[in-house]
């Protein structure tokens, strides 16, 4: 069992609640549901402190997390899923654990921090269930990003 969290742009979030669950159902855990959060006032600004919270939570989610996905399929740009994928490359270059990155999709929006060198890009869910199948056994097997 894995603790795993989902980044996607919330405008995505019923996509993001199928891939919850099939995570879920493979045995892993989801360190933080930021899908059920949506009903934050904006500008953020109206609510500073629920928006500090939330952010709290967001990046703790990750920072529990043994594996880190970005859905990069999102229609529109996202804006917080790449602070928290900043967060999981910051996680895993410190080495203060070991976490598994994957942007997983068609890269819409496409970002700089998608090529890191620790990041694998794949084209479905599936394939990250498979590749962390693969990490319980040993070392994660990271594929290119090309």
């Amino acid at each position: 069992m894995k603790n795993i969290f989902v980044s996607g742009q919330i405008k995505e979030k019923y996509r993001i609640r199928e891939v919850f669950a099939k995570l879920e159902a493979a045995g892993h855990q989801i360190t933080h549901d930021w899908t059920r959060t949506d009903n934050m006032p904006k500008p953020y600004s109206l609510a500073p402190a629920e928006a500090g919270l939330r952010a709290s939570k967001d990046i703790q989610g990750v920072l529990d997390a043994d594996v880190y996905i970005l859905m990069s399929d999102n229609r529109d740009s996202g804006k917080g899923m790449y602070v928290e994928l900043g967060a999981a490359l910051a996680l895993a270059t410190s080495q203060a654990k070991p976490i598994e990155l994957y942007v997983v999709g068609p890269m819409n929006h496409e970002s700089i921090f998608y090529f890191h060198p620790l990041v694998a890009h794949v084209e479905t869910i599936e394939e990250v269930l498979r590749l962390i199948e693969r990490s319980s056994d040993s070392q994660p097997e990271f594929v290119s990003a090309a």
